[in-house]
């Protein structure tokens, strides 16, 4: 976020219903800017903390755990007052950050994590979130059965 934005800053969740939420972060020194230097994995990894906060607000649901190779997402979630460990009654999430995003970008994305997300190794219900850091985005979507 801090790419484009001070802290604080207000981010639009948009999943069946929009909803804003007020995001604050410390701003990086310039020993973390060089440890986080490669902008893909930046972006990825501020992508992954935005999408578990504002899946938790849009539907109630934490990671408990990371996603095996194939099943074409990224985390295990529950909710949060469930048992952890119940995987037949868990959702998996595919996430993605673009930093400089659009409408239609974020869109294409969220179809293709979608798409990714029926194709892999797993009958579980999936959900994809994109992450748009210019925008202050995100877009929440479940797969389709």
């Amino acid at each position: 976020m801090q790419r484009h934005h001070s802290s604080p800053a207000e981010i639009s969740i948009s999943h069946t219903t929009d909803v804003k939420a007020n995001i604050s972060w410390v701003e990086p020194t310039d020993t973390t800017l060089r440890a986080w230097a490669n902008e893909i994995d930046a972006t990825e990894a501020g992508a992954v903390g935005i999408a578990l906060a504002s899946v938790e607000i849009s539907d109630g649901l934490v990671a408990y755990a990371r996603a095996e190779t194939r099943t074409g997402a990224d985390y295990y979630l529950g909710p949060a007052d469930s048992s952890l460990l119940d995987l037949e009654n868990s959702h998996r999430l595919e996430v993605s950050g673009i930093s400089l995003d659009s409408e239609s970008k974020l869109r294409a994305r969220l179809r293709n994590k979608l798409a990714q997300a029926k194709s892999g190794n797993s009958n579980l219900p999936a959900i994809a979130a994109i992450v748009g850091f210019l925008s202050k985005t995100v877009l929440i979507s479940h797969m389709e059965a």
